[in-house]
């Protein structure tokens, strides 16, 4: 149950004061008053720490009240861009779910023939203001007829990072086509392509890491592809644990430039895709403070932790991402998790030094996430 794990981190009961409101999408201002000057946060962790604490204290109080309230919120924020394209005569067969269409203003195109440059995937990406930068495309799992054209998108978007966030075959039931071979050596042929598996390194239980080699057969020319297969997210639920997501979330932050375009599937793209990048994107944020000269004000650690506003980004940009009340608490988890095992490693002292708040620190602990017992969104997990 949630409220376990305000006992794991010895949170008390919230007082009425404390409770949230439901997010609203547009700024409510503060009455044209003047805000006065915020203070400098000389450790970004803590501070970030104890605003998830508290938000999560609000959000569990009242049987979850203010959770679900919150999180049904955000539907109230979906978009209705059109899907001209993703619903045209000869794309239909090209979906895997009917209900899970990129919009036509950002849609990853393809080359080829007018009307044949239709893939269903999406461009999602953050606002050219903000620092730092990210950049992914999220994607459904490639059927059996649409493996040519996902390793086209991969060979013309350039991307040398691709994360698989489910298994080819749950509860009996085809999610992802095969579109690489797990055993190194070994090749496969995808109209106009070849992809070699060249090393395999299992991360860990829960991770497998693959280099795979990507030859456009007509031009001869080769491109180099890591992929990550987190492999045991279940299809109906959340992990156990949010430590393998939280590993994947360091590992991409070390090995990609703020802009590069990083592929993430897991079946239709949006459930388990859109909870990765909104612990992706929060992380990062905490991240990038933490190692900026001037360290940042309470106000801004605020608006990074921001959770409602990162998942509205992301449903603007592809409907239904982050697709449950499960999966949106998860995000919460996981967020905690990583605060509190930063202060864990560096004693809880607020004189900790930036660099020792890197992803890359050793001695990760585990943790034992609790699932919420509520859930909003459809029964089928996607």
């Amino acid at each position: 149950m949630l409220k376990r794990l305000l006992s794991l981190l010895g949170c008390a009961k919230p007082s009425a004061a404390s409770k949230e409101q439901a997010y609203k999408p547009e700024g409510d201002g503060v009455g044209g008053q003047a805000q006065p000057a915020q203070p400098r946060v000389d450790n970004v962790f803590e501070l970030a720490y104890s605003l998830l604490k508290a938000k999560t204290e609000a959000l569990l109080a009242n049987d979850q009240a203010l959770l679900s309230q919150e999180y049904n919120s955000l539907l109230e924020c979906d978009v209705l861009e059109t899907v001209e394209a993703a619903e045209h005569t000869n794309n239909a067969s090209k979906n895997r779910y009917v209900n899970v269409l990129p919009f036509d203003y950002n849609r990853v195109k393809i080359s080829g023939d007018d009307g044949q440059d239709y893939i269903n995937a999406s461009l999602v990406q953050s606002a050219p203001e903000e620092c730092p930068g990210w950049c992914y495309i999220a994607a459904q799992g490639p059927l059996a007829s649409t493996v040519d054209d996902f390793w086209k998108m991969v060979f013309e978007n350039n991307c040398s990072i691709l994360i698989m966030l489910t298994r080819t075959v749950e509860n009996n039931h085809i999610k992802c086509a095969d579109y690489f071979n797990q055993r190194p050596g070994e090749t496969a042929k995808f109209g106009c392509y070849r992809v070699t598996t060249t090393d395999v390194e299992e991360v860990s239980p829960d991770i497998t890491k693959r280099t795979l080699q990507l030859k456009l057969y007509t031009t001869q020319e080769v491109h180099e592809v890591t992929h990550y297969h987190y492999h045991r997210w279940p299809d109906f639920g959340v992990p156990e644990a949010t430590e393998p997501i939280r590993r994947l979330v360091r590992i991409l932050w070390q090995s990609r430039s703020n802009q590069q375009r990083t592929v993430v599937h897991c079946s239709a793209g949006i459930g388990r895709t859109g909870t990765l990048m909104a612990i992706d994107v929060i992380l990062r944020r905490l991240w990038a403070m933490a190692e900026q000269s001037t360290p940042p004000t309470p106000e801004e650690v605020k608006a990074a932790v921001d959770l409602p506003a990162v998942v509205h980004s992301l449903r603007r940009q592809r409907k239904g991402m982050v697709q449950t009340l499960e999966q949106y608490f998860f995000c919460y988890e996981a967020l905690i998790c990583e605060m509190q095992e930063h202060m864990t490693r560096n004693g809880g002292s607020g004189a900790a030094a930036a660099g020792a708040a890197g992803p890359g620190a050793a001695g990760r602990a585990k943790d034992g996430t609790m699932n919420a017992s509520a859930n909003a969104g459809s029964n089928a997990k996607y």
